[in-house]
């Protein structure tokens, strides 16, 4: 059976927009190089939406590092901040010299260029599971290094990276 064209173009056109929609907001959210001027709200939820009014967690402080600068997505809802803030401090407390804290979500939030399908409202962020040998990497020492896996592959237990300072 064959089906005159003025009939699937629209089928196919409807097919294709989602696609191409995400892909645009991808790039839209991820060019955004600063947070509105709006009061901090989540808008959405954590896989499909955006973030008014976020905060940039500082690149360094007295216990945490922000990782891989170069993805511009150290900011959130101040809550979340906060919370990480206090958490790397906190660390301190197991023998761990503080955290580092790899993706948060962008300026805006939204989707992400590559990675993540969650982080898009500010309220998540990626803890690394490796203990901070020093708190004073270089950005570039930053791009380099990788958190470290604590489950196995099968992803049902704990691996010998973890030990008793995890928990």
């Amino acid at each position: 059976m064959t089906y005159p064209a003025f009939l699937l173009l629209p089928i196919l056109l409807a097919l294709a927009a989602p696609a191409s929609a995400e892909e645009l907001a991808n790039q839209l959210f991820g060019a955004k190089r600063a947070a509105s001027s709006q009061q901090p709200e989540p808008i959405g939820s954590y896989a499909k939406g955006c973030g008014a009014g976020m905060i940039q967690l500082p690149e360094t402080g007295p216990t945490w590092q922000a990782m891989r600068l170069s993805r511009n997505r150290n900011w959130g809802q101040p809550e979340l901040v906060e919370y990480l803030v206090d958490l790397s401090r906190k660390a301190q407390s197991v023998g761990w010299a503080g955290l580092y804290v790899g993706d948060m979500s962008q300026p805006r939030g939204g989707p992400m260029t590559s990675g993540h399908a969650s982080h898009q409202i500010g309220l998540d962020a990626d803890v690394w599971m490796l203990p901070p040998e020093r708190l004073d990497l270089s950005v570039s020492d930053r791009e380099k290094i990788s958190s470290i896996s604590v489950r196995t592959d099968d992803q049902t237990r704990i691996n010998g990276n973890w030990t008793a300072a995890h928990g």
